[in-house]
């Protein structure tokens, strides 16, 4: 069985599960269901040929790939894929660090992992990953430590939101296949930090949808989502967490814009961009303090 030819490292709360939707679409690439196979990291005593299985009866010609958020602030996954296969292909989709840290928070008061009235300021203090999956500076480079610079596609989901076409293109480029023309996914938004006026709407809803892909009729599952009646009536079901959870004071914030300064800096070096899409970037006056340096 031929190896896996590609894999989404992350980050967190980043779009990677928009990335995966798109990519299985596309008829020269075999992606993994599920989505998270989490093989360097918590499945890695199961070895590569439970690995590569996920990938069984794929096209002879197909570029294979999985996307697992844990890979990214791992301190073990870049070394062990490094092993694996030092010719994959990595896509690595990048956020604004203190956007996605609060996210992290939302994601979990809607897991339940937190009660509801937890602060941002509290829970950062007793979460370390909401620090540790923003620190993109030192999880970059234990990645290039291992992989050479053209193996590693940087992308930001600020850039997915607004020209989701342009990094599809992208993504195809670094893969090296031709676009597939207007994949179904490419405007989709999944894993929304949400809850709902009326949770057992949402969970029928859930366990209606996983019993129909479990019997592979995803495409079905996409349509019905797009129906008319049933679309209008999920939407209105919805509570975005951002209307109901505080966001980090502006005591925190500027606490945590100096605690990321080196990590987005580093990342505009890395990509070569002079001006990065986040609201962390224009806070930091970047432009000012280059010009004293």
């Amino acid at each position: 069985m031929s190896k896996v030819d590609f894999i989404g490292i992350g980050a967190q709360k980043a779009a990677t599960t928009w990335l995966h939707h798109v990519l299985s679409e596309h008829p020269l690439i075999a992606t993994s269901e599920p989505k998270e196979l989490n093989f360097f990291t918590a499945n890695y005593d199961r070895g590569y040929t439970w690995y590569e299985s996920y990938f069984h009866g794929s096209s002879e010609n197909a570029i294979k790939g999985e996307c697992s958020p844990t890979y990214f602030f791992s301190r073990d996954a870049a070394e062990r894929a490094a092993q694996y296969s030092p010719d994959l292909k990595l896509i690595c989709i990048l956020r604004d660090p203190i956007e996605r840290a609060f996210s992290n928070h939302m994601h979990e008061i809607r897991k339940g992992h937190i009660p509801p009235e937890t602060t941002f300021e509290a829970a950062w203090k007793r979460n370390p990953a909401y620090s540790l999956q923003s620190q993109y500076k030192a999880v970059l480079e234990i990645w290039l430590a291992n992989f050479d610079r053209d193996a590693l596609l940087v992308l930001f989901s600020e850039d997915i939101a607004s020209n989701p076409n342009v990094i599809y293109e992208q993504v195809c480029g670094h893969l090296g296949v031709e676009p597939k023309r207007h994949p179904a996914s490419l405007t989709e938004r999944h894993h929304e930090n949400v809850t709902y006026l009326y949770p057992v709407v949402q969970k029928t809803l859930r366990y209606g949808g996983d019993a129909m892909r479990s019997l592979g009729m995803q495409d079905l599952v996409k349509n019905l989502k797009k129906a008319p009646g049933l679309k209008q009536a999920i939407s209105m079901n919805k509570q975005h967490l951002k209307t109901k959870v505080a966001p980090p004071t502006p005591e925190m914030r500027e606490m945590l814009v100096e605690h990321f300064r080196s990590d987005v800096k580093y990342v505009a070096q890395l990509t070569g961009r002079a001006v990065l899409p986040w609201p962390t970037w224009r806070d930091m006056s970047f432009v000012n303090s280059a010009a004293n340096e």
